[in-house]
């Protein structure tokens, strides 16, 4: 019965692992942190013989003794939000330094943790614009209309993005609509004769859809030798950049085959 009774506590403390580390993979955690925090959670709780398997979208938590347990996650959705990062590591601190913590109780402050975010999406769009605006200021925009304009651009394309994402699920294709559009906006303003040039205002607006932090996320990883998820990190940050460069070119490509003159 006590060896039934340890095997149920081994399976939900590697539960309640895989849990942590499946959120911090889904919100842009590094690795090695992920590994990090795995292991110490099932090493507070008495099992040190922990395996972590993991690339960007899938994680593997394992027992590697004979009669050891596995659970595997897929993670369907990504992003980069360091605020839930900075949570889930002070919840792993808590947990780790707390032995009384029940599992029960960590899994549904972990929940919590999910679905809390500290920022409405509005809030995010507006401060993201601010942000982009102020870039395409700095990049040459060195007036107010460019920079209203670029704030304007900004917002609808986040929109965008946020909607084509939900509806399809793939940050590639949301990405992509999404350049389009700010191509669009910029070659409409110089055709209405509100800007002379819509290089600015692109080149703002597109600052948000930028992988910057992936591509530092991948480096990261490079240098502590996970190559699989490094590389993997990289190739994903590559093929959004070619994405926002596709769409960017195909509206300025359409808006020449027109006539128009850039």
């Amino acid at each position: 019965m006590a060896e039934s009774i340890n095997y149920k506590y081994k399976k939900d403390v590697l539960r309640l692992a895989t849990f942590i580390g499946q959120l911090m993979l889904s919100n842009g955690a590094e690795t090695y942190r992920v590994d990090d925090t795995v292991k110490r959670i099932c090493k507070s709780r008495g099992f040190s013989h922990i395996n972590v398997f993991m690339a960007p979208n899938t994680i593997i938590v394992s027992d590697d003794r004979f009669d050891g347990y596995t659970f595997m996650k897929v993670i369907e959705n990504r992003c980069i939000n360091l605020n839930k990062i900075d949570l889930l590591n002070e919840f792993s601190r808590k947990f780790v330094n707390d032995i009384d913590m029940s599992i029960d109780d960590a899994i549904a402050e972990l929940k919590n943790l999910e679905d809390k975010s500290p920022h409405t999406q509005r809030e995010v769009n507006i401060w993201t614009a601010i942000g982009s605006s102020s870039f395409a200021v700095l990049v040459g925009g060195d007036n107010v209309i460019t920079f209203m304009l670029t704030l304007i651009t900004s917002v609808i394309a986040m929109i965008t993005y946020n909607k084509v994402k939900k509806i399809t699920n793939i940050p590639v294709f949301a990405t992509l609509i999404s350049s389009i559009i700010i191509g669009f906006c910029g070659i409409g303003l110089v055709e209405l004769g509100i800007l002379n040039t819509p290089k600015m205002l692109i080149v703002g607006s597109i600052m948000p859809l930028l992988p910057g932090v992936p591509f530092i996320k991948a480096i990261r990883d490079l240098v502590s030798g996970e190559l699989m998820s490094g590389v993997g990190r990289a190739i994903d940050a590559g093929v959004i950049a070619t994405a926002i460069a596709v769409g960017v070119g195909m509206s300025m490509n359409i808006y020449v085959k027109w006539g128009g003159l850039l």
